[in-house]
């Protein structure tokens, strides 16, 4: 009796002993509470499940988990995977593909799934009193699809179509670019979705035998959450699910790739620098630094918050080391069993200092000190409970948000993070982690070989209202380095008339000397800004922007930092307030005793002659009141408002970028602002023929002669290249063969309805008498003679060539974009005249000849 009682007590004594010892070495592992209404079983036949019932819910979803994915293909197999999930909705032994979405609609399902690199996941979501229905819907898609051959084509192309769309998303290229070099060796270098080739070769009866190989019972996970009772839903789990029988899952074995959690034997060799290229705008920067396989997942959400709160202050010190090039930053983590990666993305606007942010950057995180404070610890791990509680109040998405890890570590990983313990393991785990080794560098660059395509794809413009802002135009030139931005201001005719004489010329005067003081231009000088604020009429070629509608301030800089640039230009604009001193200097200069003549007076006399003949009235006449500096202010707040301009950008930046950049450029609209149209003198309608001659003793004389025609719409195209070909003929005539002319104009002039057939010259008076009986002759069908298709289109092609000269530039490229708007309410109406000419033939030019080419009422004007 005692020799028992002994023994009972050492028994007890040395289970304590060991209990105590093994605590020594197992103080770490604590034993999480399970929230209530959890539990855990595994099926006979293999199938995992957990149980979550939330009795609140009206709904019950079921995700069931196979774990099969791309980690577990090759190239022959590769998309096979997301292929199948594809095709298991396509009908069953028992239920056709309409009868299966049929029963689903019946019961009021959700029926879905999705693929990744480690599972294949699906989900079905019911009212709570259908939910067994549902299930065997489910079941019958696992266990008993047909895979039916007259679908599998269809299938084919609908993946194919959404391979297309991911690939158009340049985010997609620089993934499949990541992952060949980082998983080099494995299966996980494979694109989830397979590549065209793959998918178009894809047959049949390898994919029903891929099916029957991992779609067995013990290779799946089941969860189930909502509102049900756990001993009944095991029960009808082992009805529907569990009486499935297991089965033997073959690998197949690859000398290329490893697969699933099969060790890489070589990722890369020696040489950790690689260079790649995606079809985007910016150069991207990567890194990527080895991670442990923690003891707690928790360690990487752990790591990307600690990093998140650095990455601001990081990017400000790294842009004010390398002045503007950071456009981005951004850290995550990769997580995988098989190999884990912290992957650092520094998005560039140049690469010029490219080796020395990468240096700057590791060494930052090789130096960097991770840790959590108590605070933070206490406040994950609210955050993961509460988490888990939003999770399973979405039953439709539990399982697309926990598959991952039920996939690779299994139901247990789910409950971690429910309990907030390992939250408190993983902080132990980032005190002592640190990195120290030089990382996989990726450089992804733009793809240089598809800037013609880009060009050709995305130099539409784009226009952007802003109801408080200016009206923006922006076009994508991606070859160009230089950012181009025409402000067109609006009214300015109706503005000067109410505030004074030359108001939009000073008030741009002065705005462009601002922008050569010393204090704006050390700040504007990152940019290499140029401004033209006014035209010099002087200058041949230089005048052809005057006119009384608006005024104009053209900046050109370089695209280097577009965004930057445009908000140092924003904020110059906003708070322009033109100083006493400045509008004293402008003017004073401005009165100063012109260096140039003045002019012609016989051709003075004759072009407004013929203005007064021919042309409506301008809509406001040129103020004669002296400009004051106190209604140059009043000027300014409506003329310089953004509600009175219309900005046109071309630059290599997308279009959406720069409305966003410009989208506080902008002033509340003013009681009294002017918003018209912009106005254009229009023919007036002559119903007589008009003979002025008129002799002021000059040295030499000027003829204008021509007829007036109404015309239609659709014969606008023609009728200008009529003009040309013309044009070509008379000039010839009269310039090259009789050498009585230096400059003259002759051709079609076309203003809305009407059009001006007519010539216009200055030559000297003895000319006069020969020319005048040469005129009417000039504009009949026996003078223009036979129009051949070769005429046309050499006088056409030399016209665009003309037209092309004036839009070479950005700058004016961006003018006529504005323009377009302004005068047509169509951004596109220049380049739609252009384009309308390059279809124009010889039956449409015979056709406007007979219609038009007979003089009546001529209109005779000659000074002398």
């Amino acid at each position: 009796m005692l020799r028992k009682f002994l023994l009972h007590r050492l028994n007890f004594l040395s289970i304590f002993l060991l209990i105590s010892f093994n605590s020594i070495f197992l103080a770490k592992e604590k034993i999480s509470p399970i929230p209530n209404g959890v539990s855990i079983y595994q099926l006979d036949n293999g199938i995992q499940v957990l149980l979550i019932e939330k009795p609140s819910l009206p709904m019950t979803g079921i995700n069931t988990l196979v774990k099969v994915g791309s980690a577990y293909e090759n190239f022959a197999t590769s998309g096979m995977s997301h292929m199948l999930e594809h095709l298991l909705f396509n009908g069953t032994t028992t239920l056709t593909q309409k009868e299966l979405y049929d029963a689903t609609d019946k019961i009021g399902g959700y029926n879905n799934a999705n693929t990744s690199e480690y599972y294949t996941n699906f989900m079905m979501v019911t009212p709570t009193e259908n939910i067994i229905e549902g299930m065997k819907l489910q079941a019958g898609m696992l266990f008993d699809s047909t895979i039916p051959e007259d679908k599998f084509e269809k299938e084919k192309g609908i993946v194919l179509e959404e391979i297309a769309k991911s690939l158009g998303n340049s985010s997609e290229q620089i993934e499949r670019n990541i992952l060949s070099i980082i998983y080099k060796g494995h299966s996980l270098s494979l694109p989830t979705l397979g590549t065209y080739e793959t998918i178009k070769n894809m047959n049949r009866n390898d994919v029903y035998n891929f099916y029957k190989n991992y779609y067995v019972p013990n290779n799946m996970i089941i969860s189930v959450v909502g509102n049900f009772n756990s001993d009944e839903m095991l029960k009808n789990l082992n009805e529907i699910y569990g009486k499935q029988k297991p089965g033997t899952i073959n690998t197949v074995k690859n000398s290329e790739l490893n697969s699933g959690y099969e060790i890489i034997p070589i990722i890369i060799n020696d040489e950790k620098i690689f260079h790649r290229f995606y079809k985007g705008e910016k150069t991207q920067l990567q890194l990527f630094f080895n991670l442990p396989n923690p003891e707690n997942l928790e360690f990487f959400e752990e790591l990307n918050l600690l990093l998140e709160n650095e990455t601001e202050n990081l990017k400000s010190n790294l842009n004010n080391l390398f002045k503007g090039d950071i456009e981005g930053l951004e850290f995550k983590t990769r997580e995988f069993k098989i190999k884990n990666h912290l992957q650092a993305t520094v998005i560039l606007n140049s690469e010029k200092n490219i080796n020395a942010i990468n240096d700057t950057l590791i060494s930052f995180l090789n130096s960097t000190k991770f840790n959590l404070t108590d605070e933070i610890i206490e406040s994950e791990k609210t955050k993961a409970k509460t988490a888990f509680q939003q999770n399973i109040e979405k039953p439709h998405m539990f399982g697309i948000y926990n598959a991952d890890h039920l996939s690779q570590y299994g139901i247990e990983s789910i409950l971690n993070s429910y309990s907030g313990e390992g939250i408190n393991l993983a902080a132990e785990e980032i005190n002592e982690f640190k990195i120290d080794e030089y990382p996989i560098v990726i450089i992804q660059h733009p793809n240089s070989e598809s800037i013609s395509e880009v060009q050709n794809n995305l130099q539409i413009p784009i226009l952007f209202e802003n109801s408080n802002g200016a009206e923006i135009i922006a076009k994508q030139n991606p070859g160009s380095g230089l950012l181009a931005i025409h402000y067109l201001l609006k009214n300015k005719a109706a503005y000067e008339e109410k505030y004074g004489k030359d108001a939009a010329k000073i008030l741009h005067d002065i705005f462009g000397q601002r922008m050569k003081n010393s204090e704006v231009l050390n700040q504007s000088l990152k940019f290499g800004f140029e401004f033209t604020v006014n035209d010099n009429p002087f200058i041949p070629m230089d005048n052809i922007y005057l006119s009384p509608e608006f005024g104009y301030i053209r900046v050109e800089g370089l695209a280097d930092n577009i965004e930057e640039a445009i908000k140092f230009l924003n904020d110059q604009m906003l708070n322009f307030i033109p100083t006493q001193d400045e509008f004293a200097k402008v003017t004073g200069k401005s009165k100063m005793p012109a260096m140039m003549g003045h002019g012609n007076p016989t051709q003075k006399m004759f072009e407004k002659k013929v203005d007064e003949i021919l042309y409506t009235e301008e809509k406001y006449n040129p103020s004669k009141t002296e400009l004051t500096y106190e209604n140059l202010l009043e000027f300014t707040k409506y003329y310089f408002n953004p509600n009175n301009i219309i900005v046109s950008v071309v630059s290599k930046e997308l279009p959406e970028n720069i409305s966003k950049y410009f989208s506080e450029f902008s002033k509340p609209k003013l009681d009294g602002a002017i918003n018209n149209s912009a106005f254009e003198k229009e023919f007036k309608k002559i119903s007589e023929a008009i003979n002025v001659d008129e002799n002021i003793g000059g040295e030499q004389s000027f003829i204008y002669y021509g007829f007036q025609k109404n015309v239609e719409p659709n014969d606008k195209p023609a009728l200008e290249v009529l003009s040309m070909l013309i044009s070509d003929k008379i000039i010839f005539d009269v310039r090259e063969k009789q050498g009585m002319a230096y400059r003259m104009n002759a051709g079609v002039e076309i203003k809305n309805d009407k059009a001006m057939f007519n010539i216009n010259l200055g030559t000297r008076p003895e000319n006069v008498e020969k020319l005048i009986p040469q005129l009417s002759n000039f504009f009949t069908e026996k003078y223009l003679g036979k129009i051949t298709q070769d005429e046309i289109d050499k006088s056409v092609n030399m016209y665009l060539g003309k037209v092309m000269f004036r839009r070479l530039s950005s700058i004016n490229q961006a003018y006529y974009l504005a323009h377009s708007k302004y005068f047509h309410n169509d951004i596109f109406y220049d380049s739609k005249s252009i384009e309308s000419l390059k279809n124009v033939k010889v039956e449409n030019i015979n056709e406007v000849v007979k219609k038009y080419l007979k003089v009546e009422n001529p209109i005779k004007i000659i000074v002398k």
